[in-house]
C-alpha cells in the first residue's frame, strides 16, 4: 500500500462541536462536497461511517486533546456514499491552552 499524490490530501477544520469551519480544495476533490455545502452547515461526522461515529470519533477527539495528535488508518465516506481507506491525522487547534477546534488531514491509501 502507498499514499496517493499530494493533491489528494484533504485538510478540514472544525470547532469543538465538530461543525466544519474550514474545507480546502483537497477536501472537495476527495469527499465530493462543495465548501458551501459543508462549512458552517455539516459536522465532520458526515465523513465517517455511521457505526464509527459512536466509537471512533469520541476516541480520536479525546486522543488528539490529550496527546496532541491522533493518527490511524480509518474508513471514510464520500458524498456519493462510496467508501475509502485513509490515514487520518487529527490535531487540536488552540488559543492559548484552550482547545478551540480540531484540524484533520486525510491521506487516502491506494493499493500498489
Amino acid at each position: 500500500m502507498g499514499v496517493e499524490r499530494t493533491d489528494s490530501y484533504s485538510g478540514i477544520a472544525c470547532d469543538t462541536t465538530g461543525l466544519i469551519t474550514s474545507y480546502g480544495i483537497g477536501a472537495e476533490n476527495l469527499f465530493g462536497w462543495k465548501p458551501d455545502e459543508v462549512v458552517g452547515k455539516q459536522r465532520v461526522t458526515v465523513f465517517h461511517e455511521p457505526e464509527a461515529v459512536q466509537t471512533l470519533v469520541p476516541r480520536l477527539l479525546k486522543t488528539a486533546a490529550q496527546e496532541g495528535k491522533f493518527e490511524e488508518e480509518v474508513t471514510l465516506v464520500r458524498k456519493d456514499g462510496s467508501k475509502f481507506r485513509a490515514v487520518l491525522t487529527v490535531r487540536p487547534l488552540k488559543r492559548g491552552s484552550e482547545i478551540t477546534g480540531y484540524m484533520g488531514l486525510t491521506k487516502p491509501i491506494r493499493n500498489l
